[in-house]
């Protein structure tokens, strides 16, 4: 009579909604009334009202009497003492609350001791009929559970500790189903709803972190196979295991939150809300929220928020919101929000809006929002809008932070912030600044500034350029430096005859506003004759028509004969005022003053008297130094080639 009312006399509410914590129900605030109702619809009632499920005897209840109740603001458990009375208590099982008797008598306690209920039986599809395998049955309380083989068979053991049990069938494509039963070895079938247009499989963060190798190597298939599809059903403030499902948990640790976790090798949990500690190895499946530590590797499904530390590795498929500190290596499939520490390497597949802090290198898939620090390289697929530092190499897209390389930056976009480089920066366009001791290079346009000690390539220069060389395709900014060349530049050929040397040629190479001047002349063309190489700059004025110009030149010749040859440099410094006018298509002519200065050593002029024949005349001498000057007013004329 016992098992048959037990059987039958099952009440079952099953509710969608937020899993609670361990006493999060209880003490939820209700408000409630209730006028003349049965007892049984004022619990249903309250049941659905706050989102919780519930499991009882009706013989313990006074299901059809009926009462009267009005409550507001009160704690849950406040009211279902009130309805319930001292003699009946309730367990809570995450959301579902198990109505049972306090007390036992004696005989009870003893016949009920030292022996196992064995439940088993077969799991049906309600509707069809058909067998459910691979469905996990277990006791809420014990944790004992048993998966259905493929005639939907299932065989439980269950400590004998209370008069009744409540059993729950879960399936990732089933509808959780839990019943409540006197604590008596039976045969027990039970059917269970498939809802419509679900499938078997669903997949995500935790069946993902079930394939991870880690994984593998420490938790046992069967134990995992139990956990996937379930979800977190069940709640506890403790757990130890010394490997996966060889703890406190058994086989349902994956779906259970603990609030502290201790696995003394290894453990496999659903999540932490709280700390867990891992000799080598923790995976949990779902969340960490709080502090999570382990000798070699952790290895979590879905968000981190907090503090995550590991010998070798951190492994997360989800969004990291904190610390993260490795001795190898730091792995989020997910997001940064926070810290990434790592001896090795850090690699990000999401944003990463924090710190990356590497002994090797940084890795981030997409926009780099925050600091990439690495002792080697920096690599942002996307976008860094702060900063990169790196001790040989930075490599983003868009920078609009910026990049702090020994050795290269890289951008293959645009660069609105400044590289700064021991060698070289590349760029597709660079808006603001590149920095390099050897070489920068614009793929396309220079808009900022481009310094370098050695060259500078800009395809099209719109800003400024200063370097040794500067080189590109056109040129509407500005660019000094030691040579100058543009494709479509200010590049020209003269033809001089001046008062020093008559017979000169020149190549002008630059822009119109900078150009470098490099040339050649001689007085004649006989033995010891006076010659000199020249080097110089200048700037280009347009006047009235297109092709006529004003030219403002400062050039060096050193002024050398047949019979010194580099001995010693005897600098002519001039300083040219010429005016061009083009009477036809491709050719000017031009010509204007020179103010002409002379340096020489006084002790020269035994071994080198030409020095004196050099200047027309003099309008002044003087000396500064060991040096001596002569100074004049002369003249240059001549063909330039446009």
């Amino acid at each position: 009579m016992g098992v048959r009312r037990f059987s039958l006399l099952f009440v079952l509410i099953a509710l969608s909604g937020t899993l609670f914590g361990q006493s999060g129900i209880l003490r939820s605030q209700v408000n409630f009334q209730a006028e003349n109702e049965r007892f049984e619809d004022v619990i249903l009632a309250l049941a659905e009202e706050n989102n919780f499920s519930f499991s009882y005897n009706p013989s313990m209840l006074p299901v059809d009497s009926l009462i009267s109740l009005r409550v507001e603001n009160s704690p849950l458990k406040t009211v279902l003492v009130t309805l319930l009375g001292k003699e009946l208590e309730m367990k809570q099982r995450g959301n579902h609350l198990v109505i049972l008797r306090t007390r036992y008598t004696l005989d009870q306690r003893s016949a009920q001791s030292g022996k196992n209920t064995r439940i088993e039986g077969y799991i049906r599809d309600a509707s069809s009929g058909l067998s459910v395998s691979g469905a996990t049955v277990y006791d809420v309380a014990s944790l004992n559970s048993a998966i259905t083989d493929d005639q939907g068979y299932y065989l439980l053991e269950i400590p004998v500790e209370t008069p009744v049990i409540g059993i729950t069938v879960s399936r990732a494509d089933l509808r959780d189903t839990t019943i409540v039963i006197s604590n008596e070895s039976r045969n027990l079938n039970i059917p269970v709803a498939v809802p419509k247009g679900i499938g078997a499989g669903l997949s995500g963060g935790p069946d993902r972190l079930d394939t991870l190798k880690i994984v593998k190597m420490v938790a046992a298939e069967e134990g995992v196979f139990t956990s996937q599809g379930l979800g977190l059903s069940l709640y506890r403030t403790a757990q130890i295991s010394v490997v996966p499902f060889v703890g406190t948990n058994l086989k349902m640790s994956g779906v259970i939150t603990n609030k502290y976790s201790l696995n003394v090798l290894a453990g496999y949990n659903g999540a932490t809300k709280g700390i867990e500690l891992g000799g080598l190895v923790n995976v949990t499946r779902y969340y960490v929220k709080g502090v999570q530590i382990a000798g070699l590797s952790n290895a979590v499904g879905h968000e981190t928020s907090g503090v995550q530390l590991a010998g070798l590795f951190n492994t997360n498929l989800g969004i990291v919101k904190g610390v993260q500190i490795a001795g190898v290596n730091n792995l989020v499939l997910d997001s940064l929000k926070g810290v990434q520490i790592s001896g090795v390497s850090n690699v990000i597949q999401g944003r990463t809006d924090g710190v990356q802090l590497a002994g090797v290198i940084n890795f981030a898939l997409k926009d780099v929002d925050g600091v990439q620090l690495a002792g080697v390289t920096n690599i942002a697929v996307r976008d860094v809008n702060k900063l990169q530092i790196a001790g040989v190499m930075n490599l983003g897209k868009d920078i609009s932070g910026a990049q702090i390389a020994g050795v290269l930056n890289g951008s293959y976009g645009n660069v609105r912030g400044f590289q700064i480089a021991g060698i070289m920066n590349t760029s597709r366009n660079v808006s603001s600044l590149q920095l390099a001791s050897i070489l920068n290079v614009a793929a396309d346009t220079v808009f900022g500034a481009q310094l370098a000690a050695v060259m500078n390539f800009g395809r099209h220069n719109r800003g400024f350029q200063l370097g040794l060389i500067n080189i590109g395709d056109t040129v509407s900014g500005a660019s000094i430096g030691l040579i100058n060349l543009f494709l479509r530049g200010y590049n020209k050929i003269e033809l001089h005859y001046s008062d020093v040397l008559p017979y000169s040629a020149r190549l002008l190479l630059g822009t119109q506003r900078f150009y470098n001047i490099f040339g050649i002349g001689t007085q004649g063309f006989e033995t010891n004759n006076v010659w000199g190489y020249t080097y110089g700059f200048g700037s280009a004025f347009r006047i009235g028509r297109k092709r006529n110009f004003i030219n403002l030149n400062l050039t060096i010749t050193d002024v050398q004969n047949d019979a010194t040859w580099f001995e010693h440099v005897i600098p002519l410094t001039r300083l040219e005022l010429l005016a061009g006018f083009s009477p036809g298509k491709g050719w000017l002519l031009f010509a204007g003053p020179v103010w002409s200065n002379l340096l020489y050593k006084q002790s020269d002029l035994e071994d080198y008297p030409f020095i004196l024949d050099i200047p027309p005349y003099s309008m002044y001498e003087g000396s500064f130094g060991s040096r001596q000057a002569i100074g004049w007013i002369g003249f240059t004329a001549g063909l330039r080639f446009l």
